[in-house]
């Protein structure tokens, strides 16, 4: 158990808040809590991760460990009963998250509606937990079961139920910031009103206790999360400005409003927060992913668009404090290092099997973590966490459902219980594979993708992920036997040439995978597609072609750091460092984890005669898994003029490398929080819409 520490976070998600609606707000003055908190700190995007679903993403947030290891991969799980499903469960997350550790070291948590947090942790602190913000029963009996559970300790839930912001109590006037000309809506023909009012009480039934607990309870974490934002986006940025086809006239005139007046409303809340807490307390405010705004919004179908379709990559990070930076930009953020920056900002260890990094960058003065190897397995008697035998009430999980499909986080299951049980665990698979994709551990894609097609049935898009995971091991002849099974019509399309042409590559065939990057070209429409283009032509050295598609990729998606680190590549090996340089420092400001990039911010600053800093560069590409064995080598011949000892160590550890394989990074530029080229899995089981 470490020192206690006096020191205090407020910890603030948003989820799917996004710079590109928040900055023409703020110059506007429309958000003057926000902005205060960006003048005083730092500011920045912060990656996230695939599949960009919410309690993957915010579970990730709280443990700093992705998917395969945290073990929440959905929205929904089978019941342990097997009598049918229910919301994921704090009892399927399999390892510690922030407020677990910090409780073992003697300090204490409130955490207020994060996902996948009930039943509520016995945790040093308060938990309110997900499932306590449904809507209140009119059933005294139910309102009671309900509560059973859904808050630590138990004594606080008639206070927390108290507290609660029901539907019913919100008049025309609260709705009308949002809806101006609410009066020139037909109630009983449009439920958006309805809808806007249920998302606005949950909002504010999680603003209510938080303020609740910010005075009354001891803290040295506040964690509170709101979703409102994505759930006011699903709803209504469709009629954000400027009017998209398929939005009428009327339609736009009354509610093109509502999403500027969702996040000045969540403005108002960060001021009343802020409030609360001293000078002497971190403030961190986050988002797990963006959300489209403009014109890459997706086309409108059936009267909506695509939820799914609007998530963008990069959500934001805000963060200031008596040690953070003033008005300062922070880069390279992910969702992963949240928890790593809570436990620096602590003075707590930084646990090894951690996937994030501490925000070091941010602190005003130099700072140097303590590691532990793993807090799994030390101190859990005092870590707050479950027993063995806590489990879900199928009744309760049916009403949990309900509201999910309400909130339109997932399609209604049907009345098939087993087929129920059967598209979940397939969508948990499926979700799992994606998580691993572009990371150390793809190879353990592999199975699932096997059990995938043999409980189910090869689609495209397993076939395809697949062979990519063949491939990126070296098992070409198993990839190309499994792409070629699949018909001729699929073969042709766009994603499949792509495949085809990184296998020809892999087998040392240029002029057949030139054919098929060619014969891809045309259908490559998607930012994805486009950076796997770009990168199969690099690989045959054709770099007008490459630079031409990474130039597409961008136009569509601005924040494309895959994109960027190719135009980088294309401008050393035309022998311009500097062009080269400003490409790969966008890249790595957009995605820190991103190791290629790196070695080739190296690469332009080592062939502009900067050594120091190209060191430092290949420092961290080497930290992260790029080439060890080409890293050892340039950083060797860089140390020697200036560091004899170091340079002495690389050279040791290269002729140390000699007498055993090395590992050998893929060098094709793919991102560990996307997964380039593959097409998005088919929809399964109760849908996902977030």
């Amino acid at each position: 158990m470490a020192q206690a520490s006096g020191k205090k976070i407020l910890l603030v998600g948003w989820d799917a808040a996004d710079w590109e609606m928040i900055d023409p707000l703020l110059q506007k003055g429309q958000m003057p809590a926000l902005a205060q908190l960006i003048n005083t700190g730092v500011r920045g995007n912060l990656a996230t991760l695939q599949p960009v679903l919410s309690p993957m993403l915010w579970t990730s947030i709280a443990t700093g460990k992705r998917a395969d290891t945290h073990g929440i991969c959905g929205f929904t799980e089978p019941l342990p009963d097997g009598s049918g499903i229910g919301p994921v469960c704090s009892t399927s997350r399999k390892c510690k998250a922030i407020w677990n550790i910090l409780g073992q070291n003697g300090l204490k948590s409130n955490i207020v509606g994060w996902w996948a947090t009930n039943p509520a942790e016995p945790i040093n602190g308060v938990m309110v937990s997900d499932q306590f913000l449904r809507p209140a029963s009119k059933d005294p009996k139910q309102r009671k079961a309900r509560q059973d559970g859904t808050i630590y300790p138990a004594k606080l839930a008639r206070a927390a139920a108290a507290l609660r912001v029901t539907t019913e109590s919100l008049t025309p006037e609260d709705l009308a910031p949002f809806i101006p000309r609410l009066a020139k809506v037909d109630l009983k023909q449009d439920d958006r009103p309805l809808k806007l009012a249920r998302r606005l009480a949950r909002a504010a039934t999680v603003q209510a206790i938080a303020t609740a607990l910010i005075q009354s309870e001891p803290w040295n974490l506040m964690g509170v999360y709101f979703d409102a934002i994505d759930q006011f986006g699903h709803e209504f940025m469709s009629y954000h400005p400027p009017r998209m086809n398929g939005v009428s006239e009327r339609d736009f005139e009354l509610y093109h409003e509502v999403m500027s007046g969702c996040y000045r409303f969540h403005d108002m809340m960060l001021h009343v927060l802020l409030q609360y807490v001293d000078a002497d307390t971190t403030v961190i405010l986050i988002s797990d992913h963006g959300y489209e705004c403009g014109r890459r919004r997706p086309a409108i179908e059936d009267g909506r668009h695509d939820p799914e379709g609007c998530h963008r990559p990069f959500g934001i990070v805000c963060l200031k404090g008596p040690e953070i930076k003033k008005n300062d930009r922070l880069y390279g953020a992910s969702i992963l290092d949240v928890t790593p920056t809570m436990l620096a900002l602590l003075d707590l260890p930084i646990g090894m099997d951690m996937d994030g990094r501490p925000w070091l960058e941010a602190f005003e003065k130099p700072l140097n973590p303590e590691r532990i190897y793993s807090w799994e397995g030390v101190g859990d008697d005092k870590a707050g966490l479950h027993t063995k035998h806590a489990r879900q009430d199928p009744v309760e999980a049916a009403q949990a459902i309900n509201q999910l499909v309400e909130l339109g986080y997932i399609a209604a299951p049907g009345e098939d219980t087993q087929k129920n049980i059967r598209d979940t665990i397939r969508y948990t698979k499926t979700n799992l594979v994606r998580a691993l994709l572009g990371t150390p551990q793809e190879s353990k894609a592999i199975p699932l993708l096997q059990e995938l097609a043999a409980e189910n049935g090869s689609n495209e898009w397993c076939v395809l992920t697949h062979a990519c995971c063949l491939i990126h091991i070296g098992k070409c002849a198993e990839a190309r036997v499994l792409l070629e099974a699949s018909a001729p019509a699929a073969q042709q399309s766009s994603q499949f040439q792509l495949i085809f042409a990184e296998l020809a590559l892999a087998e040392k065939n240029r002029a057949l995978a030139l054919n098929h990057l060619q014969a891809a070209g045309s259908g490559a429409k998607h930012q994805q597609l486009l950076n796997q283009l770009g990168r199969g032509y690099l690989q045959l050295e054709r770099w007008d072609d490459a630079e031409a598609a990474f130039l597409r990729s961008l136009e569509i998606e601005p924040d494309n750091p895959a994109a960027f680190d190719g135009l980088a590549r294309v401008h050393l090996e035309r022998g311009q460092p500097e062009s080269a340089v400003e490409k790969a420092l966008q890249a790595v400001g957009l995605i820190h984890y991103f190791p290629e990039a790196h070695f080739h911010l190296g690469t332009g600053l080592e062939r502009l005669g900067k050594a120091r800093e190209a060191i430092l560069a290949y420092e961290t590409a080497l930290g992260i898994g790029y080439h060890s064995g080409l890293l050892h080598r340039r950083l060797a011949e860089l140390y020697r003029p200036i560091d004899p000892q170091k340079a002495a160590f690389h050279e040791k550890v290269l002729a140390s490398a000699k007498k055993r394989p090395i590992y050998k990074a893929d060098i094709k530029s793919r991102l560990p929080h996307n997964r380039d080229g593959a097409p998005e899995p088919p929809g399964s089981g109760p849908a996902p819409r977030n």
